[in-house]
């Protein structure tokens, strides 16, 4: 039971961590002021990493890769759901 509350924990922080980057990229776009960026950039890795450190030091889970895979499968689910479907150039080109 604990492996299960170990992946479903980090398929949630791949999802948080994915939602979280969307915020963080539309404030640095914002803002567009470098130190802002570098100081939301490193807040973001900190609050992720420290929330899977914090998680396998508190509850005593051992590390298996298949957090490592929960983490970033949440990650690229939500990345798949969220993407902005882009125009090819040739498409825009052709429109022309």
């Amino acid at each position: 039971m604990t492996e299960l509350y170990s992946f479903l924990f980090c398929l949630g922080l791949g999802l948080t961590a994915r939602f979280l980057f969307i915020g963080v990229s539309a404030l640095c776009k914002r803002t567009n002021i470098l130190p802002v960026t570098i100081v939301l950039d490193t807040l973001f890795v900190l609050l992720i990493g420290g929330s899977f450190t914090a998680y396998v030091i508190l509850t005593g889970a051992e590390i298996a890769p298949y957090m490592f895979a929960a983490l970033f499968s949440g990650y690229i689910f939500t990345y798949y759901i969220t993407r902005k479907k882009r125009k090819s150039k040739k498409a825009e080109n052709s429109a022309e």
